[in-house]
């Protein structure tokens, strides 16, 4: 017995949402009481063409002893044709205080996303700033460049 289109893409819709549903764990209490909000664009180079993600949120949650962070990317859209947003967790950055704010950096390391560790995604070259009011950096996820510029927002939600 075969499945009609119709029926396989609800199937798989309903897995897609599932997934999505378990795919990032809200931030306690105690994170959103450290972390800050950025708001901008993602870029993304796939295959020699650049892809813009406007409006995408960026939690940066120092940890307590204040040399590492994670860096969280909310609802990226890697190429147009991807069927799904998916937030992207970024553990294990180091931060270095700088005259400007501080330095962000990070090489060699596996994100998270969807429940789980994506290896295929492992982040390469990290480098970026962070001051009172603007965040960027840029890596490679896989062979994949991207980038991320972004406004300090008022409240992190």
């Amino acid at each position: 017995m075969t499945m009609t289109r119709t029926r396989l893409f609800s199937a798989l819709a309903a897995l897609t949402t599932l997934l999505l549903t378990c795919a990032c764990e809200p931030l306690t209490k105690e994170e959103k009481a450290r972390a800050t909000e950025y708001v901008g664009t993602v870029t993304v180079e796939y295959k020699g063409e650049t892809n813009k993600n406007p409006d995408i949120r960026v939690h940066y949650l120092p940890a307590d002893d204040g040399g590492s962070a994670r860096i969280v990317i909310y609802r990226i859209r890697f190429v147009p044709h991807m069927p799904v947003t998916i937030d992207v967790t970024i553990p294990d950055v180091s931060v270095t205080q700088n005259g400007q704010g501080f330095s962000l950096q990070a090489d060699n390391v596996i994100p998270l996303a969807l429940g789980g560790e994506y290896e295929k995604y492992r982040v390469t070259a990290l480098s970026g700033t962070l001051t009172d009011n603007k965040l960027s950096f840029s890596l490679n996820f896989g062979e994949y460049p991207t980038s991320f510029t972004g406004t300090l927002t008022a409240d992190p939600s």
